[in-house]
């Protein structure tokens, strides 16, 4: 009966498996995406959402300036000390046609204002400043920025500049974008300044108050087309190798994301006759299909039989069964279930000895959607099982028994005591062969001693 229960629950599981969509924790399929590259993640728990070329290096424009500030916040805990505006900041940009805050040489403002100039409307002339401020020149900021992205699991980046103008060997891709952005993130500062759609500057020593705007259109009412209220930041970039790019991340309903949009274009994807920024346009395509469709399903109950395990020791069982530690959600598209997902054990042992622990690990277990392993859990013993020692000393025997040692010294034995008959056997022998050799011995001496007297009695002495 127990294996036709097994045989229907593997074929359950085939039927259910031939109906999963492919692609799974993959949907740019299911999304309009324009740009070359695009990737989105959950914040929530880090799983991949989308991911189009995310590893493919790529010119990363002033998307670089989230390193930028991230070696800064690292470095400088006081945002209220005063930075002052070199000569050379303002010289070493002349004629890159790069975007600026409007900085004047010898401009004195707070480090926290100096970052809103650089993450707001993306001043070239701030990073620079900032590098120097920090490491004292351009180059050895670069090295800082270098070993952050190093130090954070990135693998594929190269900086040569803080500000993000093209060359040959500055690069990153989507997923170490990503990387970056999230423990960026994690300073308040950082969220705060690259939320805001506008920033009031006050007056410096060089500059009257001014109003900073934010590159990023998706933050800003203004912009029909591309705001959208559920989008906070972070950063846009766009020179000549790098298209459009944007990375932004996103809350609604409880749900957060983190979306990378690089190397997009301006073309009419709507069909309203006006080009649009891709780049823009794949992030709100990857936000609203990603609200709308995807949901925390419980895939793994902690009550489903997952596998089962054989059981040595025990008078009361053969099989243990196993079961997910506790429930388990992801992110799936709405109304998944454990019918819609494959449990497959990692490692499992083909049988375990008793005593057993309900609720013990009994190994992992990778879960598969769609072809695609989405998470693994573990997996626990579903009730207690204890030892028959009777079962367990028989055992040890026959192990003995049966054992490498056991023969070699078995064989020795019988090889001893064959030994030991042999020597008996020819000690016996021999013994006998002395025996036979001293009744010879015996008799001739007595025929002798015989002859002796016989000569005694027929001697005659001489006169």
């Amino acid at each position: 009966m127990k294996k036709v229960i097994i045989f229907v629950s593997i074929l359950v599981l085939i039927l259910t498996s031939a109906v999963i969509p492919a692609n799974a924790q993959d949907y740019s399929s299911y999304v309009e995406l324009n740009c070359e590259i695009d990737y989105m993640i959950s914040l929530d728990d880090g799983s991949v959402v989308i991911s189009k070329n995310a590893q493919k290096k790529a010119a990363p424009a002033s998307m670089t300036k989230i390193t930028t500030a991230l070696v800064v916040l690292q470095n400088c805990p006081d945002l209220n000390e005063t930075v002052t505006v070199s000569q050379n900041a303002i010289n070493v940009l002349l004629g890159t046609g790069s975007s600026l805050a409007g900085l004047k040489a010898g401009e004195q403002m707070s480090l926290l204002n100096m970052l809103h100039c650089l993450m707001i409307p993306s001043g070239n002339d701030a990073a620079v400043v900032l590098a120097e401020h920090v490491a004292g020149s351009q180059e050895k900021f670069v090295q800082m920025m270098n070993d952050c992205a190093k130090k954070l699991g990135c693998k594929n980046t190269h900086y040569d500049n803080p500000h993000g103008l093209d060359s040959e060997t500055h690069y990153t891709t989507a997923e170490d974008i990503a990387i970056i952005a999230k423990a960026a993130l994690e300073y308040n500062s950082f969220k705060n300044i690259v939320c805001e759609a506008r920033y009031s500057m006050p007056a410096t020593n060089m500059n009257k108050e001014r109003t900073l705007i934010n590159t990023n259109s998706m933050l800003n009412p203004a912009y029909i087309t591309y705001y959208r209220s559920f989008v906070k930041g972070i950063k846009t970039g766009h020179t000549e190798d790098a298209g459009y790019c944007v990375t932004t991340y996103a809350s609604k309903d409880g749900y957060n994301y983190l979306a990378v949009a690089m190397n997009g274009d301006y073309r009419d994807s709507d069909k309203d006759n006006i080009e649009e920024n891709q780049s823009f346009m794949d992030t709100i395509r990857m936000y609203e299909w990603a609200f709308a469709n995807l949901s925390y399903e419980l895939v793994a109950p902690k009550s489903m039989m997952v596998s089962e395990v054989g059981v040595n020791y025990s008078w009361k069982t053969d099989y243990v069964q196993l079961m997910p530690k506790e429930d388990f959600r992801t992110l799936v598209p709405t109304g998944t279930d454990e019918g819609s997902v494959l449990i497959e054990p990692i490692e499992k042992p083909e049988t375990v000895d008793a005593p057993i622990k309900a609720g013990d690990v009994a190994c992992k277990a990778k879960i598969i959607y769609a072809d695609t392993e989405i998470a693994t859990i573990d997996l626990v013993y579903s009730q207690s099982v204890s030892k028959n020692y009777l079962l367990y000393g028989w055992s040890l025997l026959m192990r003995l028994l049966s054992s490498t040692i056991f023969k070699i010294l078995f064989a020795l034995a019988v090889i001893g005591v064959i030994v030991y008959v042999a020597l008996v056997m020819r000690s016996n022998a021999v013994r006998k062969k002395k025996k036979n050799q001293l009744k010879i011995v015996k008799i001739n001496d007595m025929e002798k001693a015989q002859n002796t007297k016989k000569q005694d009695r027929n001697y005659k002495p001489k006169h």
